[in-house]
């Protein structure tokens, strides 16, 4: 430490709060025992902790403030010229509570504990300044915390405004840093709480784009029908559709749209508005085409749906299907066995021209027609293992004989069983129908 006049250091000390207080005479007393020193780039100067003896006012540099937590060093504060670090080591018994790095070359004054408290016993005024000044931290800290509960109890209470912490962010020290830290989290919570909530009215809405159940009544008494959507996300790419066209044909379909999210919710309310304007065409194979045109013109996010989409002679049990690359169907034969209803063209919305084939089978009583989406048999486990087509073949024998509902719910839970512990990955959908003329 470098010795220097006192008057000069006088002068320095005297701006401070807390040496303000003192008389002439015991600020002159208190800077005779101080000096000046330096510190390089880097240096650690105090560290949480360890027992507190001296503090520096800083003449030039700035120095960075460290609190430790278990998941490491927190920056609380970047402090410069004229500050004055370390105080509580000075004026109390109290462990150093943050770590304070030179960020630059420093020069400072110090000021040694020894010093002070032994001159304060000869100036009582020193010690009655360094309660006073104590005890008006105490104050304004009690205030500054009051704003900083108040702010997070509103908060929790989804009350929160930005104007509550207004006075307090505007003020200096590590309080107000740490209030503005808090106000920016506040911010981005809000603004989170908001998105959620935006999410969840789009989930909402999407949910009511789904077909309700299938009124069995009329030309729809023998056919047992049930479908379900669960999205990997809020919102998701996956959707099932069924209607009436006439009195004898049933229009059903599932579709799995590329990517996840908002952007594939929107493409697959875009493809159910499409496939709803064109099925009534006579032609199935024109409407198909039609669709695909619609689909893949002006798509600038070169998205894409795969689509399973049939219409069923509810008089005849002739189904008329459309698979474009969308995952099999399974077909169970009442009389035992099942088929796949295969691909019939690619994806609509690659190729605007690509024309559509329409294939045909036959449904007899009791057949039972699964639908579903990749979700379902590319859904992994918490070892990364896939579902697979042989667990869900497995999970449709197991449910042969059950109702609609009772076959999608059961695919559903092998399908959760075997996640169980993982997170989803994909949407998922499955429809059934068990034709019952």
């Amino acid at each position: 430490m470098l010795a220097a006049p006192p008057e000069e250091i006088a002068q320095i000390l005297a701006p401070h709060p807390i040496f303000a207080r003192f008389d002439s005479a015991s600020l002159l007393a208190v800077a005779a025992q101080c000096g000046f020193a330096t510190y390089t780039a880097g240096t650690t100067i105090m560290r949480e902790g360890d027992p507190g003896s001296y503090a520096l006012v800083i003449l030039e540099g700035e120095v960075d403030v460290f609190v430790e937590l278990p998941t490491g060093p927190v920056k609380m504060a970047t402090i410069g010229r004229d500050r004055i670090i370390g105080e509580l080591g000075v004026f109390t018994d109290l462990p150093r509570t943050a770590t304070v790095v030179a960020r630059t070359y420093l020069v400072v004054v110090r000021i040694e504990q020894a010093s002070l408290m032994r001159l304060s016993a000869e100036y009582p005024s020193i010690g009655v300044a360094i309660i006073r000044e104590l005890g008006g931290r105490l104050a304004s800290m009690n205030r500054s915390l009051a704003y900083l509960t108040h702010a997070a109890e509103a908060l929790g209470r989804d009350e929160y405004d930005a104007l509550l912490l207004d006075e307090l962010t505007g003020q200096s020290g590590e309080l107000a840093t740490f209030a503005r830290a808090f106000a920016g989290m506040a911010a981005e919570i809000r603004a989170k709480q908001n998105r959620r909530e935006e999410m969840q009215a789009a989930a909402e809405i999407q949910q009511s784009i789904l077909p309700p159940p299938l009124a069995r009544e009329g030309a729809t008494e023998h056919i047992d029908l049930h479908a379900e959507m669960h999205p990997a996300r809020e919102i998701g790419g996956d959707f099932y559709d069924y209607f009436l066209i006439d009195s004898t044909r049933l229009a059903i379909t599932v579709a799995d749209v590329s990517g996840k999210g908002i952007p594939a919710s929107l493409f697959m309310a875009v493809s159910r508005t499409v496939m709803r304007s064109i099925t009534s065409a006579r032609d199935m194979s024109f409407g198909m085409s039609e669709a695909n045109r619609l689909l893949a013109t002006q798509n600038t996010a070169c998205m894409f749906v795969t689509m399973f989409h049939g219409v069923l002679d509810l008089s005849s049990g002739v189904l008329r299907y459309c698979n474009a690359g969308h995952n099999p169907p399974y077909l169970l034969r009442a009389q035992g066995g099942r088929i796949t209803l295969g691909a019939t063209g690619i994806p609509f919305g690659i190729d605007a021209d690509m024309p559509y084939r329409i294939a045909e089978t036959m449904l007899h009583p009791g057949d039972k027609l699964f639908m579903f989406s990749d979700g379902i048999t590319e859904a992994f486990d918490a070892e990364n293992n896939e579902f697979g087509t042989a667990r869900l073949e497995s999970a449709l024998e197991d449910g042969r004989n059950r109702g609609a509902a009772e076959l999608v719910r059961g695919v559903l839970g092998a399908t959760a069983a075997f996640t169980a512990g993982a997170e989803q990955s994909d949407d998922i959908t499955c429809l059934a129908l068990v034709f019952r003329p």
